[in-house]
Order: C-alpha cells, then sequence, then structure tokens
C-alpha cells in the first residue's frame, strides 16, 4: 500500500510547481472556498508543497479542492489519510452489481479486509429490502 503520511502533500504536488498545470501563486489565487470564500495564502500553497502541516478546516480544504480544479471528496480523503491516518476504500474489492452499491470503508492503512471480519459480513449481508 502506497505510503499514506503525505497523501495530501502528494495530491497537492500533482498539480502545482514547476512544469506542473498551475503555478504557486495561480493555486493560491484560485484556492477560494465557494461557500465561504475562504482564501488560502501563498505561503500556505507553499506549506502544502513542502509538505508541512497546515490548519485544515473544512473551508480551507474546498479552497484547496477549488485550487487545484478536483473534488472536494478528493482532497478531504487525502487530508484524513494524512492528518488523520486514515483511508476510504473498498478493502473487499467488491464487484459492482446490478443496484450501483458502493463499498467504502474508513479503516487505518495497514489493516486489510483479513482484519475486518465483521465489516465483510456486514457489507456482504442479504438486503432486506425486497
Amino acid at each position: 500500500m502506497p505510503d499514506q503520511n503525505d497523501a495530501l502533500t502528494r495530491l497537492v504536488q500533482e498539480h502545482v510547481g514547476d512544469g506542473r498545470a498551475l503555478t504557486i501563486r495561480a493555486f493560491a489565487q484560485h484556492a477560494i472556498d465557494p461557500d465561504t470564500g475562504t482564501t488560502i495564502s501563498k505561503s500556505t500553497a507553499g506549506n502544502l508543497i513542502q509538505g508541512h502541516s497546515v490548519k485544515i478546516t473544512p473551508e480551507v480544504l474546498r479552497a484547496i479542492a477549488a485550487g487545484l480544479g478536483v473534488s472536494f471528496a478528493k482532497v478531504q480523503m487525502a487530508a484524513m489519510a494524512q492528518y488523520v491516518g486514515v483511508v476510504v476504500d473498498d478493502p473487499f474489492d467488491t464487484p459492482p452489481g446490478d443496484d450501483d452499491v458502493v463499498v467504502r470503508v474508513a479503516h487505518h492503512p495497514d489493516k486489510t479486509a483479513d482484519d475486518m471480519p465483521t465489516v465483510r459480513a456486514f457489507v456482504q449481508r442479504p438486503s432486506t429490502d425486497e
């Protein structure tokens, strides 16, 4: 499993910096939370790229998403992995079904499906909606 300790840093680095689509200045200028108008500074943008800790709030994450042009959920999951040490994914490799059910489990990055038998049983339980 890839290192989750710098997931947000890596996400920002994919889009911002020398040879990338955005300069630090352009990223900071576009990083505006559409809900509140919260912005990030050029120094905060630089800190994100360098992997330094920054104060994370929903407004800051929405601003980062806007600045990068990616979904809020993608930034939120990267921040959760980096700052909290939790990943959200499908550890069971659930095949897509006719009902479009998507399985997502929040768990420690070192845990595998074998470490979560109760969760697997819950996910695989028969539906009672019929």
